[in-house]
């Protein structure tokens, strides 16, 4: 599954138009989403506008060592925070 196919499955599960998601995103027409949708690619940078349109954010994790976490949330891309999900022994 590609970039554009999880904005397109998010949009399903949360109902959210195309209209919608633009006026959230300040574009004046749908088809501003649209013509994104339709692109082979995208950025990152509107990746995260269109999470962030629908309340979601992306969390980017370490598959190995300590597992810590960064969240990428915020689309002018100033506030990334990171955070360490792995507990050791003891520490519970």
């Amino acid at each position: 599954m590609n970039e554009i196919e999880i904005v397109k499955e998010l949009m399903k599960t949360k109902k959210a138009s195309g209209a919608v998601l633009a006026k959230k995103m300040g574009f004046s027409t749908a088809s501003a989403v649209t013509n994104r949708l339709q692109s082979k690619t995208m950025t990152v940078e509107v990746l995260i506008k269109l999470l962030n349109a629908m309340d979601c954010e992306l969390v980017i994790r370490n598959k190995v060592g300590d597992k810590e976490s960064f969240i990428v949330n915020n689309e002018n891309r100033n506030e990334v925070k990171s955070y360490n999900t792995s507990k050791k022994r003891g520490d519970e």
